[in-house]
């Protein structure tokens, strides 16, 4: 996967999947959220759907995805998905998932309770900008 080399349970990774009920953004439901939700057919890059697909990953069940302010005319999004696996090799970059999405394997986050995948788990990081497309006005955090 781009200059990283992971190893993954697929089927552990679908079952944690199917017993998910939603992923972090209908959870949270903030402005941010929201807008990341509105857009979420659009989002992802058929050759990171293909990844996720591959790796047994739900694309509407983000472990967690939250925004990091205004880029230009758009906002860009970070955000991960869990997965049953280990990282073998960690690599320097992150890899094209396709126009406008990047992503990278992490191995130091652990899931919160949502669903079992096992004691090897990956997070699979991406980072995106979005347009906004909600109705209510972005109510930028102070930082």
């Amino acid at each position: 996967m781009g200059d990283q080399i992971i190893r993954y349970d697929l089927e552990r990774t679908k079952t944690a999947y199917a017993g998910m009920k939603t992923g972090s953004a209908e959870r949270c439901g903030c402005r941010f959220c929201r807008n990341f939700v509105a857009q979420r057919n659009s989002i992802y890059p058929e050759p990171f759907r293909r990844l996720l697909d591959q790796l047994g990953i739900a694309l509407d069940k983000e472990g967690d995805v939250f925004e990091l302010g205004p880029v230009g005319s758009g906002v860009l999004y970070n955000g991960w998905f869990y997965l049953a696996g280990e990282l073998v090799r960690a690599g320097e970059r992150m890899t094209d998932g396709g126009p406008g999405l990047q992503y990278f394997f992490r191995s130091s986050y652990r899931p919160k309770a949502l669903a079992d995948f096992g004691e090897e788990v990956l997070a699979l990081e991406f980072s995106t900008t979005l347009l906004w497309v909600i109705s209510e006005e972005p109510d930028w955090p102070t930082r």
